[in-house]
């Protein structure tokens, strides 16, 4: 049995630029940026056998049917997770041992969206939740969810 491997794209919507990685060193080198950029800003992860299309490309828009949202503070060492698997789940991060000093990040910044305190985790969980979700294109195993308030 011959098994074909379709190669994986990752794509990055962050610093309202559209950023593409074919390689795991471009991939962690996404992942960096986006968990360096300063807080409140938000940034889209899309894993799929091609680079997405933003809906201004003169080919159309093109999305897989699940992406990854990141909401982070490096200043504060937390950022903040949102799994969209469209029509299926929708899940934010859940860290059980938030306290009254945990920040709650910014979900969109258009539309003054927040994502509840108990999403924010320690900066380390969230980067190996973003590697294992460009690795897998699937829900990270390695923080735990919560149900998602906003898509």
């Amino acid at each position: 049995m011959i098994t074909i491997s379709a190669p994986t794209v990752v794509t990055a919507v962050t610093d309202n630029g559209w950023h593409y990685a074919h390689e795991p060193a471009e991939t962690e080198q996404l992942i960096t940026r986006v968990l360096d950029t300063p807080a409140h800003h938000v940034s889209l992860f899309y894993v799929w056998d091609r680079p997405c299309r933003s809906w201004r490309s003169l080919d159309g828009e093109a999305f897989p049917d699940h992406s990854l949202r990141v909401a982070a503070d490096p200043k504060s060492s937390v950022a903040a997770l949102s799994y969209h698997y469209y029509h299926h789940e929708l899940l934010d991060s859940y860290n059980p041992h938030t306290t009254e000093d945990t920040p709650p990040l910014l979900f969109d910044p258009e539309g003054d969206l927040w994502f509840p305190a108990s999403a924010s985790l320690p900066l380390e969980r969230v980067r190996e939740a973003i590697t294992e979700y460009c690795r897998t294109g699937q829900r990270p195993t390695r923080v735990e969810w919560q149900p998602g308030q906003w898509y």
